[in-house]
């Protein structure tokens, strides 16, 4: 902005954006008066609607007259999702295009309603004006319809609940209905089914399936005993058979016998003869020799006993064996009877496994029949209950308080979007502006330096002057905030410009009409006010402008000396402002840029010797060629620019043509600053008050030379 910038980022772009909206307040107002206003008529003028509401509940659990449960009973949702699903589904159902038909038919014939008649799609039509609002945490559902007439809007809210009810009563009977059909046939395909397992349950009855089974069972327990006994005996007679065979076999003959003494009484005798005679060798022997004719008789005896125990050894070993036969060959008769019974046994067990079958199949006929048949007796009798789980809780009743529009709602929404609106189309408004505005913008966006800012005169202050104190402002009001701004600017000039003899300045500005002359003449003045000597030249030969400010006549001036028909003493004129002198413009020339041009120019100005500060006012940069002419004859280029009017691009094609010169720009002096709208004030001052105490500035040049 215009000045130094003092305070952190967040509170420069905050006071940034605060001036912008005092800047633009204008646009905010109009804006947001235009919508309230908007509003209020639209209000006023606007249809009055009316709110009638209807409370219904809708119950997830079909109400049961009936001990059972109902065919057609609507599920008892336990999980949130479902619940919510079906809650979902029937706000859904009530703003079909079935129900709303239904009820729209409804009013137009039982109720004489002809609102829409004249409707192209009365559903949509009635649904526009249809809101259904849910109660949180509860089975309550309002059927709210809002519409210019209170009745109607009543009638239409109670007949679309009714409607509603009325449907899912009529769903819940269809449901019944098509139950009952479907239990019908049911029913006879499971009483064709019974009848066809009872009459095959029959046969298997019929031909003693169980008493041939328990017979069959107790002749295989029978032979299985007589088996397990006949194979017990055969193992125990083959086992002792093996057994005295091998003690035969490995020479145990006696011993043999012995085992068998008990079973043979021939044999008990033999074996004691043998005892004796081999006592009666074992006497013998202690008396004589093995070949002594008594124990040689003896040994014949013992051979002829032991030949008989042999015979009678195998004689019994032979029974025996022959008994181990018989037991073999009953073993395996019994074997082979068990295996037939046992063969038979299955046979009817896999008959028994069928009979189970069959017979299970009969009772879960029967017993499917039975419960079908229960169940429609019951789905008959609960089609003439037709019960409900939607129910009225209140019916809607006219309400002569309209809800829409309302003016006590829509002028303050009207207000907050005005503001908002208004607040955005400053911004906007600002963004699209080009112009000079702020100190940013000469410098950052132009590359220009800043000088200064020159308030815009007050009007009532204005017309209280006499003209020539107008155009020289300054001089009659000293003290004043333009003097000061520039005074302002006059301390910026002296800091850019090294210390020389004379100071030559060019004033331009970009585009005509900016205050390029007023700001030269009372810059010229105030500089001529610390003391200096000051000559203001009027080099816009066109369109000249000094003579006018300071009240005096334009016959002879810088054209005339230029093309030789004055001199320099006989043009330039003293002014009523001590130190000041004034070069006007003269005649206006054929060729004013081959003068401004000439040798001749840059002659005259070097001749001015006697002067601290040659001002040079000049055409605008936009308009002709002469500023860029005369900025090689001077030191300095001061640009003076109008706040919000002159064009960004303008100043910076102005900028670019005097570096092209290579003119020493000095900056630019931005005009007419309305501090009250800008909001730049604050800047302002901080500038010219920074030097304003500065009594070395301000102390004339002989002052300060003779210091």
């Amino acid at each position: 902005m215009f000045g130094t910038q003092t305070g952190g980022s967040g509170e420069f772009n905050l006071l940034h954006y605060w001036r912008i909206l005092r800047k633009r307040q204008l646009t905010v107002v109009i804006f947001t008066a235009i919508l309230v206003v908007t509003t209020a008529v639209g209000t006023a003028l606007s249809t009055p609607y009316y709110a009638a509401r209807a409370t219904i509940e809708i119950s997830p659990d079909q109400p049961s007259v009936l001990d059972v449960e109902q065919v057609n009973e609507v599920v008892a949702y336990q999980g949130g999702s479902e619940r919510r699903a079906y809650y979902t589904t029937q706000y859904r159902v009530i703003q079909s295009r079935t129900v709303v038909g239904e009820a729209v038919r409804r009013l137009r014939e039982e109720h004489g309603i002809t609102d829409f008649d004249e409707v192209e799609d009365p559903i949509a039509y009635f649904k526009r004006h249809l809101d259904v609002s849910p109660e949180m945490d509860t089975r309550l559902v309002h059927l709210i319809v809002e519409y210019p007439d209170p009745d109607h809007a009543a009638l239409f809210a109670n007949v679309l609940a009714q409607t509603y009810m009325d449907a899912n009563v009529e769903r819940s009977r269809k449901t019944t209905m098509d139950a009952l059909a479907w239990l019908s046939e049911q029913q006879e395909v499971y009483r064709q089914r019974r009848l066809s397992s009872s009459e095959e349950l029959k046969s298997y009855e019929y031909t003693s399936v169980l008493a041939a089974h328990q017979a069959k069972l107790k002749s295989q327990a029978r032979l299985e005993e007589s088996w397990s006994e006949t194979r017990a005996e055969r193992v125990e007679v083959e086992a002792t058979w093996q057994r005295l065979a091998q003690q035969v076999r490995e020479g145990s003959l006696l011993a043999v016998a012995t085992g068998l003494s008990s079973d043979s009484p021939v044999l008990t005798r033999l074996l004691e003869d043998h005892q004796d005679l081999q006592q009666e060798r074992t006497r013998l022997a202690g008396r004589y020799k093995t070949g002594h004719p008594d124990m040689q008789r003896v040994d014949q005896q013992l051979a002829g006993i032991e030949k008989q125990i042999r015979g009678q050894v195998d004689e019994i070993l032979a029974a025996r064996k022959g008994r181990l036969e018989i037991l073999v060959a009953g073993e395996a008769a019994l074997q082979r009877e068990l295996d037939e019974v046992t063969a038979e046994v299955q046979q009817y067990e896999a008959k028994l496994i069928e009979y189970e079958l069959v017979k299970t199949e009969a009772d879960k006929n029967a017993d499917l029949f039975k419960s079908l048949d229960q169940r429609l007796s019951e789905v008959d009798l609960s089609k003439l209950l037709t019960p409900n789980n939607i129910w009225f809780v209140d019916q809607a009743v006219p309400v002569a308080e309209k809800v829409r529009p309302r003016m006590s709602t829509n002028l303050p929404i009207a207000l907050l979007v005005g503001l908002v609106g208004g607040v955005a189309l400053a911004f906007f408004s600002e963004f699209l502006d080009s112009t000079i505005k702020s100190r940013d913008d000469l410098e950052e966006l132009v590359g220009v330096s800043f000088l200064g800012a020159i308030p815009m005169l007050d009007p009532a202050e204005l017309s209280q002057l006499s003209e020539v104190d107008r155009h020289l402002y300054v001089n009659a009001r000293p003290r004043s905030t333009v003097a000061e701004a520039l005074r302002s600017v006059r301390t910026n000039i002296l800091f850019r410009l090294p210390d020389r003899p004379q100071r030559r300045l060019l004033i331009t500005s970009a585009a005509p009409r900016e205050g390029k002359s007023f700001v030269s003449s009372n810059l010229a003045t105030v500089i001529a006010m610390t003391g200096s000597r000051v000559l203001l030249i009027d080099a816009d030969l066109r369109r000249p402008s000094q003579h006018k400010l300071f009240q005096t006549d334009n016959e002879v001036g810088l054209s005339s000396v230029l093309l030789g028909e004055a001199t320099l003493s006989e043009a330039i004129r003293k002014s009523h402002v001590p130190g000041l002198d004034l070069l006007s413009s003269g005649p206006r020339p054929p060729n004013p840029a081959e003068l401004l041009g000439s040798d001749l120019m840059l002659r005259l100005l070097d001749g001015l010797k006697s002067y601290d500060f040659v001002m040079i006012d000049s055409p605008p940069i936009g308009a002709v060629a002469d500023p860029l002419i005369l900025a090689r004859s001077t030191h300095g280029v001061l640009m003076v620019v109008e706040s919000n009017k002159t064009d960004r691009d303008q100043v910076t094609q102005s900028r670019s043509r005097l570096a092209e010169m290579n003119a020493n720009i000095l900056g630019a002096i931005v005009n007419k600053l309305d501090v009250r709208k800008s909001g730049y004030g604050y800047y302002y001052y901080y500038d010219y008050n920074s030097v304003y105490h500065d009594t070395e500035v301000d102390r004339p040049d002989t002052e300060r030379n003779a210091g």
